[in-house]
């Protein structure tokens, strides 16, 4: 019995290694092309974003507004997820990791709230610059052509919405997958339950939180208005 429990504790103490490398290359993963994207929709989807001209009708204007606010969303997603993956790198380097039996099992008990910061700052703002690359060709050439190019950036979005969703239900390939979700939506929620847990620890945290919510109200309201304001050119300021 003795020298079974010795092989037994054997095997265990051998399964356990440093996977903190490992867990900084997943991260820094995420990290470069989320600047890439980031640097990419800067041009495209902010400074050369199609602007709001008295001809056009309602239904143009509401797309252009929504048109905006996807190209800053997608911006600020990818920076989160840069900042949540540099922070998470330096940490890994800086603190002592636990021995832990693989990769995943150390970034879903040390790690777990900035890899789904990171995972999912990094889709949203990925799928966010599908869509607007789409939409491009939409405000530039008209709609016969736009139609065409808008659908196959749609197309693209809802593809790599379907390949995420079946990585996340795939898991981590042993007990650590119940840790993470089944889909995409599962698993934002689960980011924003952990967020809003973490913002209660500071000021900063918590007013971020507290302005990400007023910032949805506002952008929902203002999207409702503009279907039944015919004259809001009107309250555009001259450039």
């Amino acid at each position: 019995v003795q020298a079974l429990l010795a092989t037994s504790s054997s095997n265990v103490v051998g399964a356990l290694g440093d996977y903190s490398a490992e867990a900084a290359g997943l991260f820094n993963n995420m990290r470069t092309p989320a600047a890439l994207i980031g640097g990419a929709l800067v041009p495209i989807g902010i400074l050369n974003a199609p602007t709001i001209q008295e001809h056009d009708s309602k239904r143009m204007k509401l797309l252009k507004k929504i048109n905006i606010v996807i190209g800053v969303a997608s911006l600020l997603s990818e920076i989160l997820a840069v900042v949540y993956s540099s922070i998470a790198i330096n940490k890994i380097a800086e603190v002592a990791q636990p021995q832990t039996t693989g990769v995943a099992q150390l970034i879903a008990e040390k790690h777990e709230l900035a890899w789904l910061g990171t995972n999912i700052h990094f889709l949203l703002g990925m799928l966010g610059f599908s869509l607007i690359v789409g939409s491009k060709s939409f405000f530039a050439i008209g709609a016969s052509m736009g139609r065409v190019t808008i659908s196959w950036s749609i197309a693209t979005f809802l593809q790599a919405l379907a390949i995420v969703n079946r990585g996340i239900a795939l898991g981590s390939g042993n007990e650590v997958k119940s840790r993470f979700a089944s889909n995409f939506g599962i698993l934002i929620v689960k980011y924003i339950s952990y967020a809003y847990k973490a913002s209660r620890g500071g000021v900063c945290g918590f007013a971020a939180f507290s302005v990400t919510i007023y910032a949805v109200w506002e952008t929902i309201k203002t999207l409702i208005v503009s279907l039944n304001d015919n004259d809001d050119i009107k309250n555009v300021p001259a450039p």
